[in-house]
């Protein structure tokens, strides 16, 4: 054993006797969901577990984070290239598509503490082996260097988590976000959950990890999330809160996707452990498949998080469908439609293999209510079988199924209100125009529409007007847009009915 490596693994022990001693300190030192994220400062050597976080900037000076990854082989060395996680739109943005082997100008500076820019070290990137944002959003970039030059450099890497949690686990976050004047690393705390299939926020994979840690900002991205205990890599951050005013906070409280835009949005990548072998990335192992995705969806921009049943004129239920259009490279693809995303995972279901030159997915959604989960798999043959490793490859997309919008019910003194019993729907938004041949009842983020806490008046003088309305469930989860016009006749008749 030659002397350079000798003192890489005593560096590597010694700094893992720092970090964990037999009476460890808490990683988060006290912080709680509520603290603000604080500033670390490392002039005195306090923070050495987390020099292997860093900021990856590109040839744009646009600026994400990234993660050294512990990739020592089976016999503790440190023989491979140096690899760092971070997210896939930090590398190449373009939804539905997962690219290897690219070419990417970046570099990833460590030991990223404001209080000591002088110790600040800086590597390129050599090559994006995996950047996916094809039902996940991670990527991993090899730099210029070994691993065991920058464990000699003190440097130290990070282990991934050996398994996704499905219950809730105390975390922190450690990264760079911007907009503080102290430049450099910030840590926070918090809980992080699973967002139960489906995924309120556009742009967001139903398989993503959420939580609430303070101080999240842009340039968040590609943040590790560390569990509290361990400091294990459990999922690296893709979306932060948005930034929302606290007059249209107070506004929300039951609107679930204001809810769900008060979160950040992670991605679990527990299973890039078996991607490295003695040391290197390979994605073409048995229990590795990572392979190029390309889907490119018509209008993505356009897909709703809610889908609605409807009725037809002889109160008969219409199912809403997938109408789902896309290309892709490979030329078939499987599709099967879950409840749960962990099924996308599983190799029942899947429909046989159909040619992918006009890919159109149409079938219907339902009967039943709550989330659905639409996933994807491209394949070289139709016979290809599915193994566990290549269905990690599989694009998902997520829809939450809502009861028919609840009718107006005109009552005594053109009083209308809308019936709670049986549709599900406990809130209800209106607003009334004119009646005319075109009008066209605004969604749901019109401004016009106007909680209605006990039903609405109309005056007789204003009919007819064209009523448009939709409600909302015990959790914010909204109907369909629903126009009605109301005539004198209308009225009449609903009376005489009565």
């Amino acid at each position: 054993m030659s002397r350079t490596h000798s003192a890489c693994v005593f560096l590597y022990l010694l700094l893992l006797s720092i970090v964990w001693p037999s009476h460890a300190r808490d990683l988060a030192e006290g912080l709680t969901e509520q603290s603000p994220s604080m500033a670390l400062e490392n002039k005195h050597h306090r923070y050495p577990q987390w020099t292997g976080i860093g900021s990856l900037k590109n040839a744009l000076g646009q600026t994400c984070n990234a993660v050294l990854l512990d990739t020592h082989d089976r016999r503790g060395k440190a023989t491979g290239p140096a690899y760092v996680l971070t997210s896939g739109h930090c590398v190449f943005f373009s939804y539905g598509t997962a690219l290897l082997r690219r070419a990417f100008t970046a570099d990833v500076t460590f030991n990223y503490f404001h209080d000591t820019p002088e110790r600040h070290v800086t590597y390129a990137v050599k090559t994006a082996h995996w950047s996916s944002m094809a039902g996940t959003d991670l990527a991993v970039l090899e730099l210029d260097t070994s691993l065991a030059a920058l464990v000699a450099s003190g440097i130290m890497p990070l282990r991934l988590a050996s398994q996704r949690h499905t219950s809730d686990r105390e975390v922190i976050n450690v990264g760079a976000p911007t907009g503080f004047l102290k430049k450099g690393l910030r840590m926070s705390a918090c809980v992080e959950s699973t967002i139960n299939s489906f995924a309120e926020q556009p742009g967001v994979f139903p398989n993503a990890l959420r939580n609430r840690c303070n101080g999240l900002r842009p340039g968040s991205s590609g943040s590790p999330m560390l569990d509290r205990n361990t400091n294990e890599i459990t999922s690296i951050i893709s979306k932060v809160a948005s930034a929302i005013q606290k007059d249209i906070l107070n506004s929300c409280q039951n609107n679930s996707v204001c809810e769900a835009a008060k979160f950040n949005y992670s991605y679990p990548a527990n299973h890039l452990y078996y991607c490295f072998v003695d040391g290197v990335f390979r994605n073409d192992t048995p229990t590795c498949q990572l392979k190029a995705v390309e889907i490119t969806l018509d209008e993505p921009w356009n897909l709703k998080p809610y889908v609605h049943l409807q009725r037809d004129a002889a109160g008969q239920i219409i199912r809403p469908t997938w109408n789902l259009r896309f290309s892709m490279q490979e030329p078939f693809y499987r599709f099967k439609a879950v409840n749960d995303i962990n099924d996308c995972a599983r190799t029942h279901g899947y429909q046989v293999a159909a040619a992918s030159d006009e890919a159109y997915i149409n079938q219907s959604i339902g009967p039943v209510l709550g989330p659905h989960v639409l996933c994807i798999l491209g394949v070289q043959k139709a016979e290809q079988p599915l193994t566990e490793a290549l269905l990690r490859n599989v694009f998902t997309h997520s829809v939450f199924l809502t009861n028919p919008a609840p009718a107006p019910q005109i009552k005594h003194r053109y009083h209308i209100a809308w019936e709670n019993q049986h549709s599900g729907f406990s809130q209800h938004y209106y607003y009334s125009v004119h009646s005319a041949s075109r009008t066209t009842c605004g969604d749901i983020d019109d401004e016009r529409y106007t909680l209605a806490m006990d039903g609405i008046f109309l005056e007789i003088a204003e009919l007819p007007v064209t009523l448009c309305s939709y409600a909302r469930n015990s959790v914010g989860q909204p109907s369909a847009i629903r126009t009605d016009v109301i005539e004198s006749a209308t009225v009449r008749s609903q009376r005489h009915a009565r």
